[in-house]
C-alpha cells in the first residue's frame, strides 16, 4: 500500500539488532523523543510501497532507536526491512516556532532575489555547526547559500517561494568587494 498521509521520515532502519526482531534506527529528525509513546509507523520500502506496523517497544542506544515492531520477531524478518524508512503522519508533525521550516517543506520552493529574479529551486539543505545551507539549483549549476537571516528574507510555504538578499560574493564567479 501506498499510504501517503504517512511520509514525514522521522528514521531509516540500518539493520537488525537481536534475535528477537529488534531493528536499529538511525533518527533522521530534530526531535528523537518523537519515537517514545509512538504506537504506529509506516513502514517504507525503497520501492516506495509502505505497511502499517504496530511500536512494542522503542528504546535509545548508542544514539541510535531500537525499535521492536509487530510481527517481526526474528533477524531474518528485521532483515527485510533494512533501508526502510520509519514514517509518521504529516499531521503528526511537531510544531515549530516562527522562523523555522522543515526541511522536506522547503525542498522544492522557488528561490528569487530580493529584486524579483528568479534565482532557482531550492534542492536540498546541508546541516551546518553555525546554520543550515541552501543549495539552489540554477540550470546545471548549484548555489550554496547560508539560512542566515542576512540572506533569507521570507519565507512562504503555501506559496512555495523564498526571498533571498544576496551579499557580495555568494553568486559563482562574483568577486567579493571590500
Amino acid at each position: 500500500m501506498s499510504y501517503p498521509d504517512w511520509n514525514l521520515t522521522i528514521g531509516a532502519v540500518v539493520a537488525p539488532f537481536s534475535r528477537f526482531g529488534e531493528v536499529k534506527v538511525r533518527i533522521e529528525t530534530d526531535f528523537p523523543e518523537r519515537f517514545e509513546g509512538l504506537e504506529t509507523v509506516c513502514i517504507r520500502a525503497l520501492d516506495g510501497t509502505g505497511k502499517l506496523m504496530k511500536v512494542e517497544r522503542t528504546r535509545l542506544h548508542k544514539g541510535q532507536i531500537l525499535l521492536l515492531l509487530h510481527g517481526i520477531s526474528s533477524i531474518n524478518l528485521a532483515e527485510e526491512i533494512r533501508g526502510s524508512l520509519v514514517q509518521v503522519r504529516q499531521g503528526d508533525a511537531v510544531s515549530l516556532p516562527d522562523n523555522e521550516y522543515y526541511v522536506h517543506d522547503l525542498v522544492g520552493c522557488t528561490v528569487f532575489l530580493d529584486s524579483g529574479k528568479e534565482l532557482g529551486r531550492l534542492n536540498s539543505v546541508m546541516r551546518g555547526t553555525a546554520n543550515d545551507v541552501y543549495v539552489i539549483g540554477q540550470g546545471k549549476e548549484e548555489i550554496l547559500l547560508p539560512a542566515v537571516r542576512q540572506v533569507v528574507i521570507s519565507v512562504d510555504i503555501i506559496e512555495r517561494k523564498i526571498v533571498v538578499s544576496l551579499i557580495p560574493g555568494l553568486l559563482p564567479g562574483e568577486a567579493e568587494t571590500a
